[in-house]
């Protein structure tokens, strides 16, 4: 009975083990080797859409009009159709539209679910890594902005090369791909949604719509006496530019926003969150000017071609 109990143990892993490399397999068919800075093999691309390639723009700096590409079956020049530094979704057009795409995963993600990461070499070797998912929350801003949908992380950091790579469930479907630009200490998954998001926009018209104010802010405490509201801290105006739409609706340096719209804007990213949607919309900002508090109407403008990151 041991023996039997032993071999059916070993039929099983082996049967796992298999299934692991049939979704490598399957995978790889979809990734490529992306060559960045210098020219050399610095991340990975995945087959989002047929024609359509997408990696981590962090691997490029400033997104090239064409970057070089190690495909299953050839080495090309991608034409660049957009990259967006605030979520680290850089797109690319792909000469040939027969290359299999990607099934983006629909299941709920959670902590201790295997996570598949396919790669390729500058020579086109195939690399995996398994790994588990580590931690799973809700919609969270990447340091420059980016919204990105769902906090995937890995239990684990990630190889040189493998930015970008498709990271797969048990199923072989697609959670999205790894970047290691967004954490020190853990590879970060791009989800599917957000990065089919940002595809979307970057078809549509080049780059990702960001609301703006033209001011540079931080969080302040909020003097009791000078509030309407048990509100512990807003955010102090500290620099201003001229033509931008706050100065326009007469803000000025030195005030202190309390709400903006219907939401509190204690902190960068409840301001960010309170203007998402909101471009070419005018919206209430409640503020502290002298002490005293005030509403100025603001009509919420979009990022400067010039200015946006990327």
């Amino acid at each position: 009975m041991a023996q039997v109990s032993s071999n059916t143990h070993a039929a099983s892993l082996l049967s796992f083990s298999d299934s692991i490399a049939t979704t490598v397999e399957a995978l790889a068919a979809r990734t490529t080797a992306v060559r960045g800075r210098g020219r050399h093999a610095l991340g990975c691309g995945v087959v989002w859409r047929p024609g359509i390639l997408v990696t981590a723009a962090h691997v490029f700096g400033r997104a090239p009009a064409a970057a070089p590409a190690v495909m299953p079956r050839q080495t090309a020049d991608l034409a660049l159709i957009g990259a967006d530094a605030p979520t680290d979704v850089a797109v690319f057009r792909l000469p040939d539209e027969e290359l299999p795409a990607v099934e983006p995963s629909s299941s709920p993600t959670r902590p201790g679910n295997l996570a598949i990461v396919v790669g390729r070499t500058q020579d086109s070797e195939v690399t995996a890594s398994v790994t588990v998912i580590n931690r799973v929350s809700g919609t969270w801003q990447t340091w420059l902005g980016g919204r990105i949908d769902e906090l995937i992380r890995l239990d684990c950091t990630l190889p040189d090369g493998l930015s970008g790579a498709p990271v797969a469930d048990a199923s072989g479907k697609v959670l999205g791909f790894a970047t290691s630009a967004l954490s020190r200490t853990h590879a970060i998954v791009i989800p599917s949604r957000t990065i089919s998001r940002v595809v979307d926009e970057l078809l549509a018209k080049g780059h990702v719509s960001r609301a703006f104010l033209g001011i540079g802010v931080q969080p302040v405490p909020i003097p009791n006496a000078a509030s309407e509201q048990e509100t512990s801290h807003g955010l102090l105006v500290t620099s201003m530019l001229p033509s931008g739409p706050a100065a326009q609706a007469g803000l000025l340096i030195g005030d202190i926003l309390v709400d903006v719209g219907e939401q509190h804007a204690g902190s960068l990213a409840q301001l960010r969150e309170a203007l998402a949607g909101n471009i070419g919309r005018s919206v209430p900002v409640s503020l502290i000017r002298g002490g005293a508090p005030t509403r100025v109407d603001v009509t919420v403008g979009q990022w400067p071609s010039e200015a946006r990151a990327g």
